[in-house]
């Protein structure tokens, strides 16, 4: 990918943040959608959209019932602003499609239109995040390489580890210059995450001389089980939860050096 990308849009347009992890059932759509929320808090008009790949699940988390989703926009049904669902002031979601058996498969080509044309709604935003599905496919990469930066959610178990490596791997060898960070979720003993996140950037070091930023852990809460079962954002239905600190702390590091900043100062005051 070149810096250009996006050029034809002009400077204003929205900074973009892929979310994903190379194992599944790392909380990876959890984090997003209650990052997607702390971001509008502070101010920003922010769209999150569920790229998973017929295994939707954000809509069901918030528990709304979206009339268009993202394959009736790949389909031409609906234009992409009109399948916009709004969910909480300044956040609204892009529906995915779960068990659609006739979902369309976009190709690269449709896949880098729908980037373009994400960025350059009438209806301005200020921060995308796009909730991919776990793996390795060429459309999760492509979402990746595709955007201002990308997030890896992690675990500290050694295969959540080496799957995270993995990933990191490829969308380097997709993009070498592009900004990467990683969470560890899901925490019971911190000084495992720590020790787990040192390995993971020694390797990529040692074997890739790549960085990726480690931003912290999110610690194991019972509250996001009990959220998701009543379909209501953890830090929405439980603000004082440990997990919904961190994710608080969370989004104002990871706020602090997306470009206005505005988030990151406004966030102080949540």
């Amino acid at each position: 990918m070149t810096a250009g990308y996006f050029a034809e849009v002009g400077s204003s347009r929205p900074h973009v943040v892929t979310i994903t992890s190379g194992k599944g059932g790392v909380g990876k759509s959890t984090l997003a959608l209650n990052l997607a929320i702390k971001f509008a808090e502070a101010g920003k008009d922010v769209l999150l959209l569920d790229a998973d790949a017929n295994l939707a699940n954000l809509d069901v988390m918030t528990g709304l019932t979206p009339k268009w989703r993202l394959n009736d926009v790949l389909k031409g049904n609906i234009g992409l602003e009109d399948a916009f669902v709004s969910a909480y002031p300044r956040l609204k979601i892009l529906a995915g499609s779960s068990g659609d058996p006739e979902y369309p498969q976009p190709g690269l080509t449709q896949q880098n239109q729908l980037m373009r044309d994400l960025v350059s709604t009438e209806q301005r935003f200020d921060l995308i995040l796009i909730d991919t599905s776990a793996g390795l496919s060429r459309e999760i990469v492509n979402f990746a390489i595709h955007s201002d930066e990308a997030l890896v959610v992690t675990n500290a178990e050694p295969t959540s580890v080496m799957d995270a490596y993995a990933m990191m791997k490829i969308i380097l060898a997709g993009r070498s210059d592009i900004p990467l960070n990683f969470v560890m979720n899901a925490v019971r003993f911190p000084q495992a995450a720590d020790d787990a996140a040192e390995k993971l950037r020694t390797a990529l070091w040692h074997f890739l001389k790549a960085q990726a930023r480690y931003v912290g852990f999110i610690p194991y809460d019972e509250n996001i089980p009990r959220a998701v079962a009543q379909q209501q954002p953890l830090v929405k239905l439980y603000p004082h939860a440990a997990a919904s600190i961190a994710i608080q702390s969370f989004a104002r590091t990871f706020a602090s050096h997306i470009p206005s900043h505005e988030a990151a100062r406004r966030l102080e005051t949540i």
